[in-house]
């Protein structure tokens, strides 16, 4: 970790899908899935706001262009 950069706390899966407004158990499979930025501890899977945050956007992003 770079000097500059913060610590920034990890959220439990129940946070991070409250704050995403999904189901636990839906954020978990797609942290497995890789579908959604998450850290593996063990058994325990965490997420950074800030990924999520990213996450979020860059879904609206890619609802929002143009097909063609």
């Amino acid at each position: 970790m770079n000097r500059d950069q913060q610590w920034e706390p990890l959220l439990t899966p129940v946070e991070a899908a409250a704050f995403l407004r999904l189901h636990e158990k839906t954020v978990i499979r797609m942290a497995r899935q890789r579908k959604i930025p998450a850290i593996r501890l063990g058994k325990h899977w965490r997420f950074r706001k800030s990924d999520l945050i990213q996450f979020a956007a860059d879904q609206v992003k890619s609802i929002r262009q143009p097909v063609g």
